[in-house]
């Protein structure tokens, strides 16, 4: 049981007493094992094996099991040969599965073993089936060795028999919604500021704001932002380590089949598969050729569907592009060099209005602190993957009635007020959970919306820039309407 330290803690800890929900943060800076893992496994370790109130011999539980057994791709050979000397071997690992109609087996792929058709028992298909043959799970997976399976004479000696995920399958999230009355707002803001792995004691108000806003897209269906600043202020590590529902592709390492649908394999991609994706280096990718999955992407951030032949699908995946600009820390703004914020884009998309004009807002990764050890949580806070479930389950939640029926947008156009209700409702839903149409004060709405019209008035002077006769002159102003005044 975890020994509340002070009132805050204590008052977290009653709010939240289940196990598996509050971790003491800090004991991720205990090991440098845990670097090579996501946080949530992480916190899933540590909350399973580690005393937290005297945590010395759990953190040296951890370090020998993931000794033993987080093996490195490079490693591959050695593990199949462990498998095939012992019979069968446990790596800690991610497994994601597919079922082959051709063949009528379902495959496993796992990079520890350097293969994508690895067989897998039945039943934990049935049992698991639902994640692994998804987003996949991270967890102990059971390999075995059995040498009388083949196809056409091709041995495929390989067998998953066992798995134990080391991740949160079931929480519940009415409970969560109703203990944020408990909290004051800042409370409840630093609470989610330590959950995501910063000290809330070193941040300014905007920049809490900030890393809370990063989350809106694992949160909200269907939100497009991006976010530019200097190296090693955590913006890669949102999209890799704090939830299992981001996928990160990095530079311009991806296609059209991999993104939205392979034709030859009649998959869709993993913009069809997660909740968010991000695309990494944005800043220095060579997108020339990428013609065809422009279009296709510019055609998903504005309608949510995508296609390709006669096969159309929808999806609520958000969109973030992430990457590095030239900046001076110590005035938290960035160089005059750029014409522009969206220069360092590649120019098949700065040069592009209509594309960057689908972006719902634009975060000023500039005015957030480079990460430093001093920087990481020393609190209690949610564990990784409880909150990253938390948040996925959110996006299921409908939270634009609260801002359209309260909110007076005037003339503004259908683009504008949707990018204010899309990244207002996340905000929402990580803040406010707990408010509906009656509840939610004028000053709640007020504080969402401000910093929604912020993001997406970023957005719009850098086009005024670029197309100063098309987007020049354009005021974000909204009004807030009285309980009474409501129909």
């Amino acid at each position: 049981m975890l020994i509340a330290t002070n009132d805050f803690q204590e008052k977290i800890i009653k709010a939240f007493p289940d196990r598996g929900v509050i971790i003491n943060k800090s004991l991720l800076g205990y090991s440098d094992q845990f670097h090579k893992l996501p946080n949530f496994v992480a916190d899933f370790l540590i909350s399973q094996l580690v005393d937290l109130n005297n945590p010395t011999e759990g953190l040296k539980k951890i370090n020998d099991l993931l000794d033993k057994h987080f093996i490195e791709s490079d490693k591959s050979e050695w593990v199949k040969s462990q498998i095939r000397e012992k019979g069968f071997f446990v790596l800690i690992g991610r497994l994601q599965c597919r079922y082959d109609e051709s063949r009528d087996e379902y495959w496993a792929s796992i990079s520890a073993l350097g293969s994508q058709n690895v067989r897998i028992d039945p039943f934990l298909i049935a049992e698991f089936g639902d994640s692994l043959l998804t987003t996949g799970t991270w967890g102990s997976i059971q390999i075995v060795f059995d040498e009388g399976f083949a196809i056409r004479s091709k041995m495929y000696p390989f067998l998953v028999s066992g798995f134990r995920p080391m991740q949160i399958v079931s929480i519940d999230l009415e409970s969560w919604i109703t203990s944020r009355e408990q909290f004051t707002d800042n409370e409840w803001i630093d609470l989610l500021v330590s959950s995501v792995g910063f000290d809330p004691k070193l941040l300014n108000e905007k920049e809490k704001i900030i890393y809370l806003t990063r989350l809106v897209p694992f949160i909200e269906t269907n939100v497009n932002l991006c976010e530019l600043g200097p190296p090693e202020t955590g913006k890669t590590f949102m999209g890799q380590s704090l939830s299992s529902y981001g996928f990160v592709i990095s530079g311009s390492k991806t296609t059209v089949a991999s993104l939205f649908y392979d034709k030859l394999r009649h998959k869709p991609g993993i913009i069809g598969q997660q909740d968010v994706i991000f695309f990494d280096e944005i800043s220095g990718a060579k997108w020339t050729g990428q013609d065809e999955l422009i279009n296709m992407l510019k055609d998903f951030m504005n309608s949510g569907r995508f296609g390709r032949g006669v096969v159309s699908f929808s999806s609520g995946c958000s969109i973030m592009f992430i990457g590095n600009i030239d900046c001076d820390r110590k005035k938290k703004c960035v160089s005059c060099r750029y014409r522009n914020l969206f220069s360092p884009f590649p120019h098949i998309i700065s040069s592009d209005r209509a594309f960057l004009d689908r972006l719902h807002g634009f975060i000023p990764g500039w005015e957030v602190p480079q990460i430093r050890e001093s920087h990481f949580a020393k609190d209690v806070g949610f564990m990784s993957d409880y909150l990253s479930e938390i948040m996925h389950r959110m996006r299921k939640k409908n939270y634009a009635p609260v801002i359209t029926s309260r909110v007076d947008f005037g003339n503004m156009s259908q683009r504008n007020q949707r990018s204010l209700v899309r990244i207002g409702c996340g905000l929402l839903k990580l803040i406010y959970p707990h408010r509906a149409v009656e509840t939610i004060l004028g000053e709640e709405l007020k504080r969402v919306l401000d910093v929604a019209v912020d993001l997406r008035e970023r957005v719009l002077k850098q086009l005024a820039v670029i197309s100063p006769n098309e987007f020049g002159g354009v005021c974000l102003s909204y009004e807030i309407k009285e309980m009474n005044d409501v129909n």
